[in-house]
């Protein structure tokens, strides 16, 4: 009796750790949040982090965007593929590419990241120089500061590591 006793003791124990344990893992998802709002009558994509700290992460100020979108309408759906990109771990690398003959930007999980409709953040005007319009969009200093603008291959293609840049973004 003291046999089974002990063992249903036991198991109980490893049931009531094992749970507390799946539970107080954070989640991913948790974590950041990507949101768009105004300042100073300027559309921005901000980064909410649970500490409650707030960073801009791309300010939409450029006229380099095809029709029909205003940078309100751009600035809220880029949030949101900014989002669902770092919720799914896809946030990691920043690259340039083209996806059916237009320029885009968009993000991956790796330096071998290419360009597709699942990782699209966001999409150019036709003839667009890449890089010169991520240099425009995204924090200028936070790029320097970790030397993270890499060319590749093609003079206008960008690619940079996310989290060195949003590392080197200042909070609000």
């Amino acid at each position: 009796m003291k046999l089974r006793t002990s063992k249903i003791v036991i198991l109980s124990s490893l049931l009531a750790l094992a749970t507390t344990v799946s539970f107080s893992k954070p989640s991913y998802a948790e974590g950041t949040k990507f949101y768009c709002d105004i300042v100073g009558g300027k559309y921005f994509t901000f980064a909410r982090t649970e500490d409650g700290r707030k960073y801009r992460v791309i300010r939409w100020n450029s006229t380099d965007f095809p029709a029909p979108y205003s940078p309100e309408a751009r600035c809220r759906e880029v949030s949101s593929r900014f989002q669902r990109n770092y919720d799914h771990g896809t946030l990691k690398k920043i690259v340039s590419g083209i996806i059916n003959k237009q320029p885009v930007i968009c993000s991956g999980s790796d330096s071998n990241t290419v360009c597709n409709s699942r990782n699209l953040l966001f999409t150019l005007k036709p003839g667009a120089n890449r890089k010169a319009v991520a240099a425009k969009l995204f924090d200028k200093s936070a790029l320097a500061a970790g030397k993270i603008d890499i060319q590749t291959g093609d003079p206008e293609d960008i690619m940079f590591d996310f989290d060195i840049y949003f590392d080197n973004l200042a909070s609000e």
